[in-house]
């Protein structure tokens, strides 16, 4: 059966929330859902960039709206024998998810309306998804031209425009310049925000600026030779600087600073943290140093530390491996097969978070230090034959146990 393209009640009236519809097909869309076409819908379907309305038909959940060829395609939670072609059925959409939308559609189209006049940026993206919204522009902007941006764009939110959604013939809009991403040869939407912005769209619209209430830049970083601009507006704008608002209140508090002062009160702490850092590394260095010259040449050396500097720990290392060595007469090349007679190792760290090591086996392979941690502690690690090194979540003392018997065992003990 040939099915007619879904009458759009949401373009002659984005403030209608509910419906009357004819039922016209019902199939199977898995998940224990249904795909219902209407004669007619007050729902939004997914496309220009924003995501579909949602709410209730018959009582059901509506959780996805899609479009195919004109045919507007409900997605339904419920069985295959709770619908029937045929009946009257109502339904009505979430109005707070739609009103969301339409003030951040909106408001995206004040800001790439304001970037196309002011700055000759195209619009070459955009998405607007259940808790955000990006703008895709051609070209890159400092920060105070995105101030100014921003500026503007509420400057068109004060003074209160009305929005115009109409249709057009193609030859109504010759000369006249709109944004738009492709070429039409059938009837054109086009939404209009006098003075700002003329663009062809399929979305809901509020019907004047004014209800947009505010549009705050969130982010904005490079992409791809220009800028992705993550915005709200409306309600989520508000929600949003809420939360900042509390987050710095709670700041200001835990420092016990005025929000003015934040940045320097931050500062200092930063600041300390770091002189800090400094001086505990400094303490670990000097505890390396003094168990470093207690070693004995051709011995073992397995030395645990609280956190130092890698490079620290690797030196470390180094000059253990330089000592220990000393005493040795085999070699890998002569046959060595493992750690032989001795483990120059650094574990850094601590029981409860764990240990960073670097070890070495002059003569042997390293490798198998590796290997062996790994085995029995779950250990992640790799390296040369000359040092390996890695993490391992295992305490001081069965650490210890499990590599002075692996000595032991290349002893012959």
């Amino acid at each position: 059966m040939s099915i007619n393209k879904t009458v759009r009640l949401y373009d002659s009236d984005p403030y209608e929330r509910s419906m009357r519809s004819r039922i016209l097909k019902v199939s199977p869309a898995g998940d224990g859902k249904v795909s219902a076409v209407l004669d007619r819908t007050v729902f939004f379907p997914e496309e220009g960039g924003q995501t579909s309305d949602v709410g209730i038909l018959g009582g059901y959940e509506v959780t996805h709206v899609s479009i195919d060829g004109g045919i507007i395609y409900h997605e339904v939670a419920c069985g295959a024998g709770d619908l029937h072609e045929g009946d009257e059925i109502e339904g009505s959409i979430d109005w707070d998810h739609r009103f969301s939308n339409m003030q951040n559609h909106t408001g995206e189209h004040i800001l790439s309306g304001l970037l196309h006049s002011i700055w000759g940026s195209e619009n070459v993206g955009f998405h607007l998804s259940d808790n955000i919204v990006t703008l895709d522009t051609s070209k890159l902007l400092g920060d105070e031209e995105l101030m100014e941006l921003e500026r503007k764009a509420n400057e068109a939110v004060y003074r209160d425009i009305p929005v115009e959604c109409r249709y057009y013939q193609p030859e109504e809009l010759t000369g006249t310049e709109y944004r738009s991403k492709k070429e039409f040869d059938e009837d054109v939407r086009i939404v209009t925000i006098p003075g700002v912005d003329v663009c062809a769209c399929c979305a809901p619209h509020v019907k004047r600026t004014g209800e947009i209430g505010l549009i705050k830049l969130i982010r904005a970083i490079r992409y791809k030779g220009g800028m992705r601009l993550t915005i709200l507006s409306g309600r989520r704008a508000y929600e949003y600087l809420t939360a900042q608002q509390r987050t710095i209140e709670e700041l200001s508090h835990m420092l016990s600073e005025s929000p003015d002062n934040l940045p320097a009160a931050v500062d200092r702490l930063m600041k300390d943290i770091e002189a800090f850092r400094i001086e505990k590394l400094n303490a670990g260095r000097e505890r390396l140093e003094k168990a470093i010259a207690a070693i004995e040449k051709g011995g073992s050396s397995i030395i645990f530390t609280p956190e130092v500097d890698n490079v620290v720990q690797r030196r470390a290392v180094n000059t253990m491996t330089g000592i220990c060595g000393q005493g040795y007469k085999g070699s890998r090349e002569s046959g060595g097969d493992g750690p032989g007679w001795g483990i120059c190792a650094i574990f850094a760290g601590n029981d409860e978070s764990g240990y960073r090591y670097i070890a070495s086996c002059p003569g042997g392979d390293a490798r198998n230090i590796s290997k062996l941690l790994e085995a029995k502690h779950g250990a992640k690690g790799g390296g040369s034959a000359e040092m390996v090194q890695g993490s391992i979540a295992a305490g001081e003392k069965e650490i210890r146990e499990t590599l002075t018997g692996y000595l032991g065992e290349k002893d012959g003990k």
